[in-house]
């Protein structure tokens, strides 16, 4: 895995970007609150920033940048604007949840929170800053006006450069991260287009992006778009903020920003409806002069954490999405953008196809899913030592949780994705609890936060090559790693066993679309199978096991796996070989799945107990040869996890009628399928479960009756 020199900067900065932004005091200060107007280099705020509080513009700012002051005590002085509106904003509701402050400072405080969560945190506001890191740990930062800002060039020793991008309309900013269409398809199975309506916020600044023959570069400074879909459902409301944000960044390398590589990208579509306000303003970025220090650091202005996005009068909010609808987005993504992406997405349907020498056209077809929300404000006091499975492990967790052990931070806020997440969830699940914070349907699309271990996700080349769409609070950050002693797709999950109301289960989803030339390359196949096996062990131990339809569209294959439950389950494919898949014209995915097998825990292993059943198959094909003797069958009891070798493979759907050879009356039992392993075909594998009081067998199940279950090995006999 590439290291990064970039990440602990950038660990700060997420953290930072959510801490409440510091807002002027006074609406007469030329370098207050919006709207802004330029301050000359070492202008003083015409307030008296001194006997305020209030810094003065910082030396060598640029003619015509903002800058904002503060009051003394530098807390934010809000709006006051009062909406009528829930809080959209996941985080903003678990900043409302916190318990009070009081007196405490942030050392002597006794609680901590901990969330888990992939919803944007912040509005997309375009920007560019370089920066030093100063022997204090604090950053000395420079807001830029684009990349060739002399102010901000790397001649003038600045250590590093951070570009927040943003994802515009194609139509009217081309060739950069943009959405090139989008509709929605009823429920009925109409499609709606949608068309661009305005940017948002209407008079964002902007700059010019950069993409480079080969591929490197960085997504240009754009505004987000609001789009109409008129009839996508009732009602008078129909649009859609798409919005997101593309992250580079870089170190100084010999007085050069050649080091530029995309650091995350991050995608949300939103049904929006309006609420108006004089109070409310555009939000801004703004550089300001810490009070009492001598370094400066990049703010946001006019920030309501009230409104999902805002704009000068305008607050927007989340609505819901119209009952069972599916929306089709069409993203311009320049060839830096790659390898895998994971998403609040269900069912997705993917495809990816060239659109110049530098970009990629992704379509993704897929429907709403939930984001559910983990997190809790707990008491230090009840809160013991950790234990870590490894040193990885424990670095990773202290790095992720600094507040905690600094007493310098009261919360952590973490995205369900992140590398590490889901070895951090698990280790804070006790204190959680199994009751989700809250829930909201949302359909994103994010890039993997870390690098994929296998060779054959060709991050720096190969264009977006899958897709990963979960509803879990934590999941694994790289695509599903490929098990080659199992022959399976691996990939874990984790998220609250409850919803916000402690009552309804959450009930897991899981999509995967994969490029064809993905698939082949991990599994070593030249022919796409039909169908695949998608197993899902609970943190217990207990197992289902469906079969699912593999769908090709293109040169894309997907699949779904649903109606599972938390904790912490690992879900795990195996392609059922069999003849390739059937090529589909639609963007809809078609899931067949077999209804699960009743959950069986593992058991430890019992002495070896061998019993001999006579086996004659029921109703035989005429040309099937088992039908044409009777076989021996030996089984010896073991435990399921033992039994559930990923060498087996399903061979042909024989109904068998069983008889126990023992003095308990026959018991007549069928099944559909079979299991045989590759390497010795005369091996029948856990097809079998068989009963201590009844001695009945049963096949992939369990007599409701009977007492103290387990599975069987058995070898055939012919």
């Amino acid at each position: 895995m590439r290291m990064r020199p970039l990440a602990a900067l950038l660990s700060f900065l997420l953290l930072s970007a959510l801490l409440p932004s510091i807002s002027a005091t006074a609406a007469a200060d030329p370098c207050g609150r919006a709207p802004l107007r330029a301050c000359a280099p070492g202008e003083t705020p015409s307030d008296g920033g001194v006997a305020t509080g209030a810094p003065v513009c910082p030396p060598g700012t640029p003619a015509g940048q903002p800058c904002a002051s503060a009051p003394a005590s530098n807390n934010p002085v809000g709006s006051g604007f009062t909406s009528k509106y829930p809080l959209d904003r996941s985080i903003a509701l678990f900043q409302a949840a916190q318990p009070s402050r009081g007196t405490y400072d942030d050392k002597s405080y006794p609680y901590y929170g901990v969330t888990f969560d992939s919803s944007t945190r912040n509005q997309s506001i375009p920007y560019v800053k370089v920066e030093n890191t100063r022997s204090d740990g604090n950053r000395d930062e420079m807001l830029c006006t684009s990349v060739d800002d002399p102010a901000c060039s790397a001649d003038k020793n600045w250590q590093s450069i951070l570009i927040e991008g943003g994802i515009g309309n194609c139509a009217a900013n081309p060739d950069t991260a943009c959405v090139d269409s989008f509709s929605v398809i009823t429920a009925d199975g109409r499609v709606v287009v949608a068309k661009p309506l305005m940017k948002f916020p209407k008079n964002a600044k902007e700059f010019p992006g950069k993409v480079n023959p080969d591929g490197s570069g960085y997504a240009a400074g754009l505004a987000s778009w609001i789009w109409r879909a008129e009839g996508d459902g009732p009602g008078d409301e129909h649009d859609y903020l798409l919005t997101g944000t593309v992250q580079s960044g870089g170190q100084n390398q010999n007085k050069s920003w050649k080091d530029l590589h995309v650091i995350e990208f991050f995608f949300e579509a939103v049904p929006i409806v309006r609420e108006n306000s004089t109070l409310v303003k555009a939000p801004e970025k703004v550089m300001q002069k810490r009070v009492g220090k001598d370094f400066s650091e990049i703010m946001t202005s006019n920030n309501e954490s009230a409104c999902y996005a805002n704009d000068d009068g305008i607050c927007l909010h989340r609505r819901d999405f119209q009952p069972n609808t599916r929306l089709k987005i069409a993203l311009q993504m320049p060839k830096f953008i790659s390898g895998w992406l994971n998403g609040r997405l269900n069912k997705p349907a993917v495809t990816c196809k060239t659109f110049s020498a530098t970009s990629d056209l992704v379509t993704v077809e897929a429907g709403p899913e939930e984001n559910i929300f983990a997190g809790k404000w707990m008491n230090r006091s009840d809160i013991k030592n950790f234990t870590f499975k490894d040193f990885q492990v424990e670095n990773r967790f202290k790095g992720m949780f600094q507040g905690y052990y600094n007493k310098d931070n009261p919360n952590s806020l973490r995205d369900s994705g992140e590398e590490g997440a889901i070895d951090a969830y698990d280790l804070w699940a006790p204190y959680m609890g199994e009751k989700a914070f809250a829930t909201n349907k949302t359909w994103t699309l994010s890039s993997a936060r870390t690098d994929n271990p296998s060779s054959c996700v060709k991050k720096e080349s190969g264009g977006i090559q899958g897709v990963v769409a979960t509803n879990a609070s934590a999941y694994e950050a790289t695509a599903p790693k490929y098990n080659k002693e199992n022959g399976t797709l691996e990939y874990r999950v984790a998220a609250p066993h409850y919803a916000a109301d402690g009552k309804t289960e959450n009930i897991g989803t899981y999509g995967l679309a994969m490029s064809i030339t993905l698939l082949q390359c991990l599994y070593g196949i030249t022919n796409v199978p039909t169908s695949a096996s998608v197993s899902i062990t609970s943190s217990a131990g207990g197992e289902r096991v469906a079969t699912v339809a593999l769908t090709q569209i293109g040169k894309w294959v997907f699949l779904s796996a649903e109606n599972f439950t938390y904790s912490s389950p690992t879900l795990r494919i195996k392609l059922n070989q069999t003849t390739s898949a059937t090529a589909q014209s639609t963007g809809a995915t078609e899931v067949k799945k077999d209804p699960p097998a009743p959950e069986v825990k593992k058991e430890a292993p019992a002495p070896e107990v061998k019993e001999v059943k006579e086996v004659v198959a029921a109703n035989p094909a005429p040309a099937t040869p088992v039908a044409a003797k009777k076989i021996i069958i030996t089984c010896t009891k073991g435990i399921r996890s033992v039994c559930k070798s990923s060498l087996w493979e399903m061979s042909s759907k024989i109904p068998i009628a069983f008889s126990a050879a023992s003095s308990s009356p026959s018991v007549i039992a069928s099944t559909r399928v079979l299991w045989r392993t590759k390497k010795v075909p005369s091996i029948l594998i856990c097809a079998l479960t068989i009963s201590k009081r009844s001695r009945n067998i049963g096949v992939n199940k369990t007599d409701k009756r009977a007492m103290n279950s387990f599975w069987v090995a058995c070898r055939i006999t012919l």
